[in-house]
Formats: C-alpha cells, sequence, structure tokens
C-alpha cells in the first residue's frame, strides 16, 4: 500500500541528496590544491598515460588548478603522457585490463590497434566466463542447501508436503544442470587460459 512521505522526512532525504551530490562533485577534482602548485606536469602526464587517459585529460586538470590560480604546463604534461601510453599500449595489459570486464581505451598507436583488441577481447572474454562461473558456484551452493533443508524434513515456506516434494524433485535438475553448466565454463576458462598464457 502507498504510503504517503511525511514531510519533515522529505526534507531530511532532499538534504541527504544534495550533501551527497555536492560530496561527489568535490570528489571529481583529477587533481588536489597541492599537486597543482608543486605542478610535476611530466609526471602528472606519465601516470595520466599509464592510465590510458586521452588527451583532454588535461582540461579536467585545468579546472582542478583554477582555484589554486595554477595553469597546467601542456608540453611537459603531454610528454609524460607519451611516456606513459607506452606502458597502457602493451599486449600483457590490454589483456590484464580485460581481465578486470575493461575495455581498452582508443589511445595506442593505430599500428598496434588490432594485436591490442586481440589481447583485450582474450581478458574480456576471462572476466565473462569467470563470472559466470562465480555466479553458478553460488547459484549451487543456494539450491544445494535448499536441497538438504527439504531432504532432511524441513517445510521451509511451503504449504504442504506434497509443495515441498515436488521442490525438491525440480532442485534435483536444477542441481544437475547447473554442475554440468559450471563443468562446461570451467573447460572453457581452463582452454582460454591455455591459448593466453603468453599475455601473462
Amino acid at each position: 500500500m502507498y504510503r504517503p512521505i511525511y514531510p519533515a522526512v522529505r526534507q531530511l532525504a532532499l538534504g541527504l541528496s544534495v550533501f551527497g551530490s555536492i560530496y561527489l562533485l568535490a570528489g571529481c577534482a583529477t587533481l588536489s590544491k597541492q599537486e597543482c602548485l608543486v605542478g610535476d606536469w611530466q609526471a602528472i602526464g606519465y601516470n595520466d598515460g599509464v592510465a590510458g587517459y586521452h588527451s583532454d585529460r588535461l582540461a579536467s586538470h585545468t579546472k582542478a588548478c583554477a582555484k589554486a590560480s595554477v595553469a597546467p604546463d601542456y608540453q611537459a604534461w603531454e610528454r609524460g603522457r607519451k611516456l606513459g601510453l607506452q606502458q597502457y599500449c602493451t599486449i600483457n595489459n590490454a589483456y590484464n585490463i580485460g581481465r578486470r570486464g575493461r575495455q581498452l581505451n582508443n589511445v595506442c598507436p593505430i599500428t598496434m590497434a588490432n594485436t591490442l583488441q586481440v589481447a583485450n577481447q582474450k581478458g574480456l572474454d576471462y572476466y565473462a566466463l569467470d563470472s559466470q562461473l562465480d555466479k553458478d558456484n553460488r547459484l549451487l551452493d543456494t539450491y544445494q542447501s535448499e536441497f538438504d533443508k527439504l531432504e532432511n524434513g524441513e517445510m521451509l515456506d511451503f504449504a504442504n508436503e506434497k509443495e515441498a516434494r515436488a521442490r525438491l524433485l525440480s532442485l534435483s535438475d536444477e542441481i544437475r544442470d547447473t554442475k554440468r553448466r559450471i563443468r562446461t565454463t570451467q573447460q572453457q576458462l581452463d582452454s582460454l587460459n591455455q591459448s593466453s598464457n603468453f599475455y601473462e
């Protein structure tokens, strides 16, 4: 049933929402005031390159440093970023980024793009299979726990013994299907690991 929110509660919720938004915006600054004042722009650029940032990242730094009345040194920053990109644009890194479920940013030399995308996709495939395996293992634990309770005579939330027995029978099928899926996914993961050894 719908219940109206009392004005005081609504006001509190609104206040918390505004406070949360301010907090998040404050946390969006790419550099601290101290980093702006120190102004090691080549090091900042290097770190941005290693993280795979595009050149428009500098605009965010410019905004972050405006309050400190500091203007970025574009040439030093870009020089550092290019050095950092040499670390980012490697087959090993492209693969590991994929294994974390992330796509490679489009910042690498065009001559390396295809090779790096293949490595990144291998990593993404690993991430998808590993996530599915984790999901199915947790599902299997849930099914097995429910099955054991029903088999030991617990009624759980079922209205009668007939419903509990029917669920017990369906759980047997679901457990079998989940175990089969886990085996298949594990085989695919093992095969992918073997073909991706040279990326690590």
